[in-house]
């Protein structure tokens, strides 16, 4: 009896471990890359900019922590959707979950879309047509020569409140996965422990 007890405890904690750890989990798979003109039409902003920091990020998202790199953009010429004169830009990490990697103080043609959360912040990955400005020989002869950007504005401080600081992340996540998320297979797992309780009990009753 009490090694069944232990393996329904088992299989209890680490199916909750699997709910609950408030991670997220990329594979890169690339499509066909478009030719530029029909790349802009799909993006929200193509810019080219130099780059001002690059800093790691973690974004709270209802609960669930989002790890992303977040790149601060001085924005030189725009084609679409950029008027400002500085950008956020945020990628994956690493080139197995599809992230760019940029350089401090290099210059790029960059090809953003809304972030899957939040559609007022930027995101590009190595899917798109991102690339330094140098290598883009080909894509600006199409494109044309771009806009500059008309409104001047600083995004240091929004670079540093992006830093996460909600000390409270773990029962948003806890409250999150299992509750909104998960309640389907937190409710199945109940109903395993109650039936494997039940028939402890009924067991136990047999033998005595």
């Amino acid at each position: 009896m009490n090694r069944f007890v232990m393996a329904l405890s088992v299989v209890f904690i680490l199916i909750s471990m699997g709910l609950v750890l408030p991670s997220k989990s990329y594979a890169c798979s690339c499509a066909m890359q478009p030719d530029p003109i029909k790349a802009v039409e799909q993006s929200k902003a193509v810019f080219s900019g130099k780059v001002l920091a690059i800093e790691p990020k973690v974004l709270d998202i209802n609960g669930i922590l989002d790890h992303k790199i977040a790149v601060h953009f001085a924005v030189e010429k725009s084609w679409k959707g950029m008027n400002q004169t500085q950008a956020i830009v945020l990628t994956n990490l690493g080139e197995p979950s599809c992230g760019y990697t940029f350089g401090l103080g290099e210059t790029y043609l960059v090809f953003a879309y809304d972030y899957d959360y939040k559609e007022n912040m930027l995101q590009t990955s190595s899917c798109s047509l991102t690339k330094k400005l140098t290598d883009a020989t080909s894509e600006l002869s199409k494109m044309g020569q771009g806009a500059d950007p008309i409104e001047n504005v600083s995004l240091k401080d929004k670079m540093d409140t992006m830093a996460f600081t909600n000390k409270w992340a773990l029962f948003e996540a806890i409250y999150h996965r299992l509750v909104r998320y998960h309640l389907l297979e937190f409710l199945q797992v109940a109903v395993i422990l109650v039936i494997g309780a039940g028939l402890l009990m009924i067991r136990a009753r047999r033998q005595s």
